[in-house]
């Protein structure tokens, strides 16, 4: 029981500095884009990597597991269900995205 709250830590701490890092690289393109600079989208790549960092920890935190534990699980699937698992991941979220646009979207 120590190990999972110890995993749930590390990824509360993950969530927290990767949430920071998101925040400042927004804060960067918003002063960027006052200079009037207009960064491309490719450009804009590398700075989404403190958003994936965030939510690898929410990952952690939700599931108590180290996430290259569960990177690994999945690694160790076939083929077919990581095709399977992986389409329905991207169904689901769709579905929650348009609910939320469904729900919170302006009339």
């Amino acid at each position: 029981m120590k190990m999972m709250s110890d995993v749930r830590k590390v990824g509360l701490k993950r969530f927290v500095i990767g949430s920071l890092g998101a925040v400042l690289v927004g804060v960067l393109v918003y002063f960027v884009h006052l200079q009037g600079f207009a960064p491309s989208s490719f450009a804009m790549i590398p700075l989404a990597i403190p958003g994936a960092y965030a939510l690898m920890g929410i990952v952690e935190m939700v599931s108590g597991t180290d996430f290259f534990e569960i990177a690994q699980k999945w690694d160790d699937l076939d083929g077919w269900q990581r095709g399977v698992l992986g389409t329905l991941v991207v169904i689901l979220a769709f579905a929650a995205l348009f609910a939320g646009l469904v729900l919170f979207g302006q009339p």
